[in-house]
């Protein structure tokens, strides 16, 4: 026990930095994560509604304020896995606020997850929004069966 009070001693500016990162993280996911949650539509992961088209002088610099605030979530979800806080749903709404090739397919992919599409609901519920409809994967592959060519 006073090995761990004597390291305690000696790491008191990181411990405090951590638990300041924690408590900000743990305050961020209750807050502002579920609102971003209830403002997406709850089509988004169908049709994947996108704003129209931002004047031109505004378009470079708003992109480049989502895909920053987008970064700022990704890594905040990181740090998050390891300390209190919603961490998946955190790295997940940075990915869908950033836009890089092959988005839509990795969203598709994690969306797919039982735990994401629960939390993501479950926020909504409490929230009084109507809950996301996901694709159904299964129903995807049955319709790319259905249209298979015969071998015969």
């Amino acid at each position: 026990m006073s090995m761990i009070l004597d390291m305690a001693g000696q790491y008191q500016e990181i411990l405090a930095l951590v638990t300041v990162v924690s408590a900000a993280g743990f305050v961020f996911g209750l807050l502002a994560v579920s609102r971003m949650i209830c403002w997406l539509p709850s089509t988004y992961f169908m049709v994947y509604d996108t704003p129209g088209p931002a004047p031109k002088l505004l378009r470079p610099r708003f992109r480049l304020a989502k895909n920053l605030a987008g970064l700022v979530l990704v890594f905040l979800g990181f740090v998050m896995l390891f300390v209190p806080g919603q961490g998946l749903l955190t790295l997940f709404l940075g990915l869908v606020a950033m836009d890089f090739p092959g988005k839509k397919k990795l969203i598709l992919r994690l969306i797919q997850i039982r735990h994401i599409q629960t939390s993501l609901n479950w926020i909504r519920k409490k929230n009084r929004r109507p809950p996301f409809v996901f694709p159904d994967r299964r129903a995807k592959a049955k319709k790319k069966d259905k249209f298979r060519p015969d071998q015969n």
